[in-house]
């Protein structure tokens, strides 16, 4: 990772407005996905090698593992090595720092790099959903990478029942809906591939 890449993408993460049990706004229903969301792709055989998984929690952190993985792409479809992948959740209680911490700096946080065929890997818990609401389960991630544009993706998961038909057909072009695998290890494991435009 280049240190350049490192400083960036820290400072970026260190602006992004969280707070404990915050809530996000809903998007508009007549929003369409944006081609660059249309273009994620789906759960496939091949898989983000083990050796450069980025953990965003340690071992011991209360919740069922999961591991998201996937492959950035250039605007052509071509993977794209060096990216910058930011990701961050909530905890299993479903807050993203303790209520009495002076950091707004989601705890369970990471940023990869993209290998040389675009693969990046992460390992962490299924995040818990806001207090007192109705917000499904989700994941962000923030895609930077030279001479494309900024890429957000709010991901949520297929299996979640707080996902509703509504909710499904006014999805805005930021947030993806994506299959779970269980392995027989008992960690969760889900693949997004995203598809970056030019600048």
């Amino acid at each position: 990772m280049s240190r350049a890449i490192l400083i960036a993408a820290l400072g970026l993460l260190s602006i992004i407005p969280v707070a404990a049990g915050c809530q996000e706004s809903q998007p508009s229903k007549d929003q369409q996905p944006s081609p660059a969301a249309a273009a994620d792709a789906a759960v496939v055989d091949e898989e983000a090698p083990l050796e450069i998984a980025v953990a965003l929690c340690g071992p011991d952190e209360p919740g069922e593992p999961l591991e998201l993985f996937g492959r950035v792409l250039d605007e052509h479809g071509k993977p794209l090595p060096k990216a910058a992948v930011i990701a961050y959740g909530t905890d299993v209680t479903g807050v993203y720092v303790p209520q009495d911490s002076e950091s707004r700096t989601p705890r369970l946080n990471g940023v990869a790099v993209t290998n040389e065929d675009g693969w990046f890997r992460f390992r962490t818990i299924r995040p818990g959903r806001y207090p007192g609401t109705g917000a499904p389960q989700h994941i962000h991630l923030h895609i930077d990478a030279a001479v494309h544009q900024h890429t957000y993706r709010t991901v949520w998961f297929e299996d979640d029942p707080v996902v509703t038909p509504a909710d499904r057909e006014s999805l805005d072009g930021e947030t993806v809906i994506i299959p779970l695998e269980r392995r027989a290890d008992g960690v969760w494991s889900a693949r997004l591939d995203v598809r970056l435009e030019g600048a």
